[in-house]
């Protein structure tokens, strides 16, 4: 999922990328935490060169918004850890329970992106004209790599990868998977439709209007009302095609998710729930600055 993250291009999404790669890499550290705001400002850095005065201003407007994930959505997300956790503790899940707290995520993540949107606006309003091209002639550069990456791959590289993927990342909450576990995630794979080429198109259009956007400058209200299209809906830019295959997909993975969840074995299901129940400890800590 992570990966799948880093490759938008908007601003605040690299941000909160930035934000939860930090925790798993430092995760029980309330010290790394506090430097966030920091490390976001030295990674927009690489995108554009900034000024003392607009670096200033970026790290105490992060800092502040730190403070209000810090407080509003950490817990909110623990509970979503929980609730899962309990659920896979019974034993029995179902492809309806995996979707709703997809969704849940979902709509935390959503939220985070609404806060943001005044603290990107500011900061993207703050840009001059030659820092709006470095940033975009940064950004393509990073675009065709990953766009010769998707398409470069043949649908069997494509498939291999998935594959690997997936198992590598369920490994990580449940530990090793078995023959029989690690062939029932593949089959799910093989059923989905590949979509990478449209997925790109639809890349291609976000940027297309989030460049519009920047280089245009609208009225503040215009450009408030873009912005939160651009970060909290994107998902209003899909076509009718590729939202129909994204709804398919998701129903596989969903159904094959379930199915294996249901059938882990206790010493896998005891490290799930362990694993999960240490995250929502985690958000929880943070969120009291402790």
């Amino acid at each position: 999922m992570l990966s799948r993250m880093m490759q938008v291009t908007g601003i605040a999404r690299r941000a909160f990328v930035i934000m939860m790669l930090l925790l798993v890499a430092a995760c029980s550290s309330n010290f790394a935490y506090e430097r966030l705001d920091w490390l976001v400002v030295w990674r927009m850095g690489k995108y554009v060169s900034l000024t003392d005065d607009q670096k200033t201003n970026l790290q105490a407007a992060v800092q502040a918004h730190l403070d209000y994930v810090r407080v509003y959505q950490m817990p909110a997300a623990a509970d979503i850890l929980d609730r899962t956790a309990r659920e896979i503790e019974v034993g029995y899940i179902t492809a309806e329970m995996v979707d709703a707290r997809y969704r849940e995520m979902l709509a935390e993540f959503d939220q985070f992106m609404l806060s943001v949107v005044p603290l990107s606006m500011d900061f993207l309003r703050s840009l001059n004209e030659e820092q709006v091209a470095e940033l975009f002639e940064n950004l393509e550069e990073i675009n065709q790599e990953m766009y010769a990456d998707y398409s470069g791959r043949t649908p069997e590289e494509r498939e291999k990868n998935r594959n690997k993927s997936a198992i590598k990342s369920t490994q990580q909450w449940t530990g090793r998977l078995s023959k029989e576990q690690k062939q029932l995630l593949k089959d799910a794979l093989a059923r989905m439709e590949d979509s990478s080429e449209q997925w790109i198109e639809y890349q291609r259009e976000w940027q297309r209007r989030f460049r519009a956007l920047i280089e245009t400058r609208p009225s503040e209200d215009d450009y408030r009302e873009e912005l939160t299209e651009l970060f909290v809906y994107p998902r209003d830019f899909h076509s009718d095609e590729y939202r129909a295959v994204v709804d398919a997909n998701r129903q596989i993975f969903n159904k094959a998710f379930a199915e294996l969840l249901t059938g882990l074995t206790d010493k896998q299901r005891k490290r799930m729930v362990r694993e999960l129940d240490d995250w929502a400890g985690v958000l929880r800590k943070l969120s009291e600055g402790v």
